[in-house]
């Protein structure tokens, strides 16, 4: 597995704040997202909990 740094988990949680909350998020934030997710468990979860609170 691999690991984050806490600069980089800290960005990733903020924009996955902000697709909880209906706010923008560009495109490039979000296929950032999807490739962490895609590798690193915790962020796929973190990531369908966002957008599943947001509907």
């Amino acid at each position: 597995m691999r690991s984050l740094t806490t600069a980089t988990r800290r960005q990733l949680e903020e924009i996955m704040s902000r697709l909880s909350n209906g706010e923008a998020v560009s495109l490039a934030e979000r296929i950032r997202l999807q490739k962490y997710a895609l590798h690193i468990p915790f962020i796929s979860l973190k990531l369908k909990q966002a957008l599943h609170s947001n509907n």
